[in-house]
């Protein structure tokens, strides 16, 4: 039963349910938090904690603007994250978030708020920026919940239940290139081979990422064991409104530092155009070429082999694809590919081979 004026109460299964009023909305409605134990005395101190913390926040004179503490947030996670992961960060909150929110003061911040704001953030009115796609918007409302939950830790203001649901795109199809357009590559790269051109086959034959294959060096090859070393990447980063910097890092995660078997006939070239370990295999001198350089290149060469340009993240797909046809198995794909689990690669590409599903149903069914 209810005791009065304490907003507790004992439940038909046993437990005690307390509850307090953790915020309002815009229409003064109460927005009620729920704690739950097995005695009367546990969820009372429980909700008497609680109450106080409300109180706590509720009778701060001062609070701090978002912006600050998303700057403070970003400054502890600096030592944490990738510079690029950082600078991606930082990006995205100066061009999309802080606009929106950044004056605010925390202690005025509720769910309603929060979720208007990335309503507005995602799709403008005021012309600030174009609708923002699914991934970026799915960025944005997980950095606004971090900044959030980390203020709350800091005990700046009382812990929100963001819901803000972001729609995927459908039936994103990921672009391979046919056997014959493999084929027209090869010939291509093969007919006047040059460390620059093999990168083609880096990826097509290898899945590497272009920040991959820009980053590697003569000595990342072991020509004893036919195997090409992936440890680091090539990106370039945004800096500050205006400047941006090519950086050399680990590669994407820690599942990326991987070694590949090199195929036969791309290990003979590769032999051939082998020069000092501590050249760039694709610049061909003591500086690495940059993804956006290089992928201005990898257009032209499609171009010149009668190819359809695509992405060149679709090269890799293309590895990716041709392995699944073949029957290799996920596991060791997964593994070539740089996947931190198999599930990634089953979710990426299973459903990219229609001749896969074709041939197990005549298999099964004929």
């Amino acid at each position: 039963m209810a005791r009065r004026g304490e907003n507790i109460r004992k439940r038909k299964d046993g437990r005690w349910e307390g509850r307090y009023i953790k915020g309002r909305k815009s229409d003064g409605n109460a927005i009620w938090g729920y704690i739950y134990g097995h005695t009367y005395p546990e969820v009372k101190k429980r909700v008497l904690q609680c109450k106080a913390e409300m109180q706590q926040y509720a009778l701060a004179k001062e609070s701090p603007t978002f912006q600050e503490v998303a700057s403070e947030w970003e400054r502890s996670i600096s030592i944490r994250v990738k510079v690029s992961t950082a600078a991606h960060y930082h990006y995205t909150l100066n061009h999309y978030i802080l606009p929106e929110i950044g004056n605010k003061r925390i202690k005025q911040l509720d769910e309603f708020i929060l979720e208007q704001s990335l309503c507005r953030i995602v799709a403008p009115t005021n012309g600030s920026h174009k609708q923002l796609g699914v991934s970026v918007a799915k960025e944005c409302f997980a950095l606004v919940r971090r900044i959030c939950k980390y203020a709350a830790h800091l005990r700046l203001m009382r812990s929100l239940e963001l819901n803000f649901k972001v729609l995927d795109a459908k039936g994103t199809h990921i672009r391979v290139l046919s056997d014959s357009s493999q084929n027209a590559v090869r010939e291509h790269v093969y007919a006047e081979p040059s460390p620059r051109k093999l990168g083609l086959l880096l990826m097509m034959e290898m899945g590497l990422r272009i920040g991959e294959v820009c980053g590697l060096q003569w000595k990342d090859i072991d020509f004893a064991h036919k195997a090409l070393k992936v440890n680091k990447t090539v990106e370039r980063i945004y800096v500050a409104p205006g400047k941006t910097a090519v950086v050399v890092q680990s590669p994407k995660t820690s599942s990326s530092n991987r070694e590949i078997p090199i195929p036969n006939r791309l290990f003979q070239v590769l032999s051939e155009l082998k020069k000092s370990d501590d050249i760039w295999i694709l610049s061909s001198g003591k500086k690495p070429v940059e993804p956006r350089c290089y992928r201005k290149s990898l257009q032209c060469y499609l171009k010149k082999a009668g190819v359809e340009t695509v992405n060149p993240h679709a090269l890799r797909h293309t590895f990716a694809t041709t392995c699944l046809q073949a029957g290799c198995n996920i596991k060791t794909l997964s593994e070539l590919l740089g996947h931190a689990t198999s599930d990634i690669t089953m979710r990426q590409y299973v459903h990219t081979c229609w001749e896969w599903k074709e041939s197990e149903i005549n298999r099964i069914f004929n």
